[in-house]
């Protein structure tokens, strides 16, 4: 197997075990090939080739500061269905721009680390140099289309590993839907790290810190509040009272006094539902200590209106 093909099966192992929430120390352990270490990345630079390539580019990397402040490589999402890249400072055509150069002559596929928070990295991948602007200082990135390629030789056996796959540069129209994709997996991605993080990992109704099942559930939709999501218009549940709060079977209101719709009455004989929704009934969440971090309770009294209109409330 070649390296960048074996690099690309670790990361869907990681996306299996991290999602689009994959941990830089995670990153940092590499992989194993042929006897020995590859690295995906460095701590040191954001344009990264291992000792194991002869040239190109293994992957490029924009990172969070602990503050959250922007990536010191500037990088942006372009509307064009495209990411902007910063080159390297310095010489654009020397240092370790030169690897960007040749991925982009050899039309050559990569890895794109890019930072959801802090240490914390959605990946995509297989990338592309579309275009290099040396005078503008940047790189024009998009995300190109992987095909597993599976040996046939096991299918017989029910096992189908992957042993390379095939990569194609998209076409525009393609190009812009992927971009947009990725755009907004790393917007959830972010959201939802940022969300349980203040929470704790634990559901703002019963306290349960079970991670696996607490899910980031957003007050009002995004994007009727900008094109940047903010954490007061989140709030950490576990994934059966998220879907019970967007089908209007829960309702908050801007004092976070729980609610539970009398639709659930029916069943109050049953003693799931008892535990899991009435014994919460009048109850007041469990907040994160910030108050800029609280459910902004402007965006919970347009929900709870919509509550009430619904369904009569306790």
């Amino acid at each position: 197997m070649d390296l960048i093909s074996a690099a690309f099966k670790h990361l869907k192992q990681l996306e299996l075990l991290y999602g689009d929430s994959i941990p830089s120390a995670v990153i940092e352990e590499g992989f194993q090939l042929n006897g020995e270490l590859v690295r995906l990345d460095s701590r040191a630079v954001g344009i990264f080739k291992p000792k194991q390539m002869a040239e190109g580019v293994l992957s490029i990397k924009t990172t969070m500061s602990r503050d959250g402040a922007a990536s010191i490589y500037n990088d942006q999402l372009t509307d064009d269905g495209y990411y902007q890249y910063s080159l390297q400072k310095g010489d654009p055509r020397g240092g370790r721009n030169v690897c960007l150069w040749q991925a982009y002559e050899n039309k050559q596929p990569f890895i794109y680390f890019h930072a959801i928070a802090p240490a914390v990295y959605k990946a995509l991948w297989p990338c592309f140099i579309d275009e290099i602007y040396p005078d503008q200082g940047f790189a024009r990135v998009l995300v190109g289309i992987a095909k597993p390629i599976f040996d046939t030789s096991k299918l017989a056996s029910n096992r189908t590993d992957t042993n390379s796959f095939e990569f194609s540069v998209p076409d525009e129209i393609e190009s812009r839907y992927l971009v947009r994709n990725s755009k907004v997996r790393m917007h959830q991605a972010s959201f939802r790290k940022a969300v349980l993080d203040v929470y704790r990992n634990k559901c703002a109704i019963t306290g349960m810190a079970e991670k696996r099942l607490i899910e980031a559930a957003h007050i009002i939709p995004d994007g009727l509040i900008g094109t940047h999501q903010v954490v007061n218009n989140g709030i950490a549940l576990s994934n059966l009272h998220h879907r019970a709060y967007d089908r209007k079977l829960i309702g908050i209101d801007a004092n976070y006094k729980i609610h539970v719709s009398e639709a659930l009455d029916e069943f109050g004989d049953n003693d799931f539902v008892k535990k899991a929704f009435h014994r919460y009934d009048q109850k007041t969440l469990i907040l994160p200590k910030s108050d800029q971090c609280k459910p902004n309770k402007e965006y919970l009294s347009q929900v709870f209106e919509d509550f009430k209109s619904r369904i009569a409330i306790t």
